[in-house]
């Protein structure tokens, strides 16, 4: 059993980092610290940089939920509907996106968090660190 998940892990991971490095050929010049997308507040011990969130939601032609909606909304925040027919993201999907980045070689090296090229980039990764926290619980 334990050879089996090492193995479904090693598979993740190797997904994980194969569409970093392809997300990361394509577009390094669009990119971000994680420093500044995570700051400090008078209000709060930690802030959300709406700057970032808002070049997310630019660059992938998706509106950015603050909030989960509440009860039936036609399926549109379901974690069953596809990808491309997504039409918003919530923080929780960033911090994925963010997750997959920091784990990768590319981010090791350089620091930076690369803005997705395009949507379907961005739901690839958030759902290879879905399936992880899956298995981790």
């Amino acid at each position: 059993m334990q050879k089996e998940e090492n193995r479904n892990a090693f598979f993740v991971n190797s997904d994980l980092e194969k569409f970093v490095l392809k997300i990361s050929s394509n577009s390094a010049e669009n990119y971000f610290l994680l420093d500044y997308f995570l700051q400090k507040s008078v209000s709060k011990p930690i802030a959300i940089n709406s700057k970032i969130i808002a070049q997310f939601s630019n660059h992938m032609g998706l509106l950015f939920l603050e909030e989960e909606e509440i009860g039936n909304v036609c399926f549109a925040a379901s974690n069953e509907l596809r990808s491309e027919y997504r039409q918003s993201f919530r923080l929780l999907d960033v911090l994925d996106y963010i997750y997959a980045f920091a784990d990768s070689s590319i981010y090791k090296k350089t620091k930076k968090i690369i803005l997705p090229p395009d949507a379907a980039s961005f739901w690839n990764l958030v759902e290879i660190v879905n399936n992880i926290r899956k298995t981790e619980e």
